[in-house]
């Protein structure tokens, strides 16, 4: 799911009580089939006038818009916000772009002709810095990663991802026989690296000595790369392994079903358990209903400027087992270190939950 990067953000006030629906039943959600197909370029249409009062969202993101993972969840979510809301309208998709040029030019041909604009993926807050400043009356809404600076007109949305992977690593830590555990993304960002140390502080629970390993293959979506680096992992003695890619997690799922001896599978942001035959559960992130709460909020001019966290204790992570996946000792834990760290009887450690920004900044 292309990647959640600075996750450090501040988020300020916006929940409107929409309920949390899960990640997997979002992507049920028809998608938008207007805009441009994978590329650059964009058509976007004018924004109406308030005769009509139509809120017009144009949605840009890093990776494509069907990559089965974070952009996908989060283009459902605002598919979601637009069913429930019959004035709002998606009337341009820009996906696929990685460079900082396209994804400028991007940027601006939709804040050019829409009122809200999701840039949806952490390599794109440099180019919403740059944009966001030159169309003070678009609302930028930021997914997964902060802008350097504060800006009136841009709200920062984030999942804390820390707390899911301290959950993933104790239940890994225990279900594991060799107490090697690995973790495989695609890029050494922020939010990866929260999966990572969370992880480690996960596994230090009890007293077994589990390692976590890391490894990162430039791609999100590589399924080769992430089956190559999954092989490497099992070859050392790794038997779970945390997989924080978006397509590319085929490449893992392949990986474990050949092994030779069972190789524990862990998801994050969905549950897909028919993907492959060892997946254990998920560290879920609720990407769906983050975006359909701050694109409702946006276009009822009730989502503030600066950053917002959404953590356990309103449902937005959670770690969840797939049917029959779950022992019982297992299950306790789950439940007891997600009870522990909503109460705060757990303190994340300092590099599982990124530093907040100078400006404003709500955790929920």
């Amino acid at each position: 799911m292309p990647r959640p990067a600075y996750r450090a953000l501040e988020r300020v006030t916006m929940r409107t009580r929409i309920p949390l629906t899960s990640a997997a039943a979002a992507l049920t959600l028809t998608l938008a089939a207007c805009g441009t197909s994978s590329g650059s370029s964009a058509t976007a249409s004018d924004s109406t006038g308030p005769a009509s009062q139509t809120v017009s969202i144009g949605f840009i993101s890093q990776a494509p818009r069907n990559d089965s993972g974070f952009t996908q969840y989060g283009l459902a979510g605002v598919n979601a916000a637009i069913a429930a809301q019959k004035n709002l309208k998606l009337s341009s998709i820009v996906d696929n772009v990685s460079n900082s040029q396209e994804q400028i030019k991007g940027l601006q041909t939709l804040a050019a002709g829409n009122s809200i604009v999701v840039a949806d993926g952490a390599s794109l807050n440099k180019a919403v810095q740059v944009v966001a400043p030159k169309y003070p009356k678009v609302r930028f809404i930021l997914v997964a990663a902060h802008t350097e600076s504060f800006a009136d007109n841009v709200t920062s949305v984030d999942a804390a991802v820390g707390y899911d992977a301290i959950v993933v690593g104790a239940v890994a830590s225990t279900l594991s026989k060799s107490k090697k555990l690995g973790m495989l993304a695609g890029l050494q960002v922020p939010a990866s690296a929260s999966w990572y140390y969370g992880m480690v502080q996960g596994a230090g629970l009890d007293t077994s000595g589990a390692k976590v390993v890391q490894t990162y293959t430039g791609d999100y979506n590589d399924v080769g790369k992430a089956k190559q680096a999954a092989e490497a992992m099992i070859a050392t003695g790794v038997d779970s392994i945390l997989s924080d890619l978006d397509s590319g997690s085929q490449g893992v799922y392949q990986a474990s079903d050949a092994a030779s001896s069972t190789v524990d599978v862990y998801q994050v942001f969905g549950l897909d358990c028919k993907a492959g035959k060892n997946i254990i559960g998920s560290g879920v992130v609720n990407w769906s209903a983050i975006l359909q709460d701050s694109v409702t909020a946006a276009a009822a001019g009730n989502l503030p400027a600066g950053a917002i966290s959404y953590g356990l204790a309103k449902g937005a992570v959670k770690f969840e087992f797939c049917p029959g996946k779950a022992t019982p000792a297992a299950k306790e834990l789950a439940d007891k270190v997600t009870k522990q760290l909503i109460g705060n009887e757990i303190t994340p450690a300092a590099n599982v939950l990124l530093p907040k920004p100078s400006y404003a900044f709500a955790q929920r």
